[in-house]
């Protein structure tokens, strides 16, 4: 019974997001329980603890191109945008341009970075984020990292890693399409 519904909501979130499921529905087959309590732990992973979505999604998008997982980075560059975080704003967290990023964006990144690697400055900046937004964001902030690794290393784990799939081409692509669609929209307006 719960290996159908299990199924089913992969299929869902496959088509959503265009994110292959296989891996997860292969995990469904293999033993639907331990499935569940993988699935359980989305919940809390995409909870944002009252943080912004720009920047539970900038600590969120470092911690999954950290893991590497094209795929992962993809999917989540895609619940970005869902949540209303602009693309001009991704690109330059992806590309460095960190100078460009509201300084939100700017301190989340940080975080990210500091949690990954256990930098001696993650004190300071931990007492950053919480006069910004509180223990509260802090935990969203340390969901979103967690989410952000979670996954690609399971996945990893799995035998399924896709490290070379070109997500930066495919973001500026996307970047440029939404360019032309606003400017025609402008144009015809």
């Amino acid at each position: 019974m719960f290996k159908r519904l299990l199924k089913r909501q992969l299929r869902k979130f496959q088509s959503r997001y265009g994110y292959d499921t296989f891996y997860m529905r292969e995990l469904v087959d293999t033993d639907e329980f331990g499935a569940l309590k993988l699935a359980l732990i989305s919940p809390f992973t995409d909870e944002r603890f009252s943080l912004p979505a720009a920047p539970y999604f900038a600590a969120r998008i470092m911690a999954a191109r950290r893991a590497d997982c094209g795929s992962c980075l993809r999917l989540v560059i895609t619940m970005a945008r869902e949540a209303g975080v602009e693309l001009a704003a991704i690109e330059a967290l992806l590309d460095g341009a960190i100078q460009s990023l509201p300084d939100d964006m700017v301190l989340a990144e940080r975080y990210a970075r500091a949690v990954l690697d256990n930098d001696p400055e993650l004190l300071d900046i931990v007492d950053a984020c919480e006069r910004r937004w509180g223990k509260a964001g802090i935990a969203g902030l340390s969901a979103a990292v967690v989410s952000g690794q979670l996954y690609p290393t399971f996945k990893r784990g799995l035998g399924y890693g896709n490290a070379c799939e070109p997500v930066l081409a495919w973001l500026k692509a996307e970047a440029a399409k939404n360019r032309l669609d606003h400017h025609a929209e402008t144009e015809f307006a």
